[in-house]
């Protein structure tokens, strides 16, 4: 099963409306690569005409300014750049997170279990094993797309949403891996989802708080690992 990201041969570069560029990066998922889309960033960041960069899985949007810029120019540089910029590990920090698996706050345990036709305990196994990096930032301030996930457990995400219970939820969409903020007091208890939970994490953190600096407890690069701390039927 792919990852889910279309593998070019080539990088290429694509306007998206009338005040963006965006840059994506030729093969598969990696963390190389990546690490490369991270340092792009940094040095587009500072060209006239850019006003900000957002990594993604595989690919860096470019957001500019539509008055200074001139986007033609502005990919061509990009695409010139892109051979020549360099991969290496970012000296990230390491968030350890405990897990429940299964039971209530893992529904889907048995049934992603059933898919690889192995036992529950296995999956966990699998899952719990590797340490996840933090590739991009997510559709919510919190702990960002998570890379990792051992390909023996990648798992189609569902056609038709269902809804699982929010706060500190673990789940495998894909060929990623996700980590869910916790709880928040007088929010909704559900949410629609097509990841598949497999566990739960009691004590997960505050992942984005404005009254911290920085904000966000995990940057790009930074790992995560999940501990077994039990598993329920």
């Amino acid at each position: 099963m792919n990852s889910g990201v279309i593998e070019l041969s080539s990088p290429r570069v694509s306007l998206c409306g009338s005040a963006a560029l965006l840059l994506d990066a030729e093969g598969p998922l990696s963390l190389p690569t990546q690490e490369r889309i991270w340092r792009l960033g940094d040095i587009v960041l500072e060209w006239d005409g850019v006003v900000d960069v957002q990594a993604g899985m595989n690919s860096l949007l470019v957001v500019l300014d539509p008055l200074n810029a001139d986007p033609a120019e502005l990919s061509t540089r990009m695409l010139d750049l892109w051979p020549t910029i360099e991969a290496g590990r970012i000296a990230g920090r390491l968030l350890e997170v405990g897990v429940v698996y299964g039971g209530e706050g893992g529904q889907d345990l048995p049934d992603v279990a059933a898919y690889h036709r192995a036992t529950p305990e296995a999956i966990v196994a699998l899952h719990a094993a590797p340490e996840y990096v933090v590739f991009a930032p997510s559709v919510s301030p919190g702990f960002g797309y998570l890379f990792g996930l051992d390909p023996r457990l990648f798992t189609p995400r569902r056609k038709v949403p269902v809804m699982r219970p929010v706060g500190g939820g673990v789940s495998i969409g894909g060929a990623q891996s996700n980590l869910g903020k916790p709880y928040t007091p007088g929010g909704p208890t559900m949410n629609p989802t097509g990841w598949h939970t497999i566990g739960r994490a009691p004590e997960v953190p505050v992942p984005f708080d404005l009254a911290n600096d920085p904000p966000n407890l995990l940057s790009l690069g930074d790992r995560i690992r999940f501990r077994i701390d039990r598993i329920e039927a």
